[in-house]
């Protein structure tokens, strides 16, 4: 998981933040977190799925910024479950 960890959190994380359109330091994630995001339910998710989860948290931070309920986000344990695609 160290490998999808990295691709995550330094190419498909920035990827996707710009497709959704935040800008830099709207979204931001704790480091502790990215096992989580990397294997939500217990199983080995690929590289695909990764991406979907990642897209999903954008789009619901997006939501959030456009909406005025948020300036920018910061994904914790507390709240991680909120963000994670049902």
């Amino acid at each position: 998981d160290p490998e999808k960890i990295a691709i995550g959190r330094d190419y498909l994380l920035p990827k996707v933040i710009a497709k959704s359109g935040l800008q830099t330091g709207e979204l931001t994630v704790d480091p502790d977190l990215w096992p989580n995001i990397v294997r939500p339910f217990g199983f080995d998710s690929g590289i695909r799925s990764l991406n979907r989860t990642l897209d999903a948290i954008c789009r619901k931070v997006a939501k959030e910024i456009v909406d005025g309920t948020a300036t920018s986000v910061t994904i914790t344990a507390a709240n991680l479950k909120n963000y994670l695609p049902k």
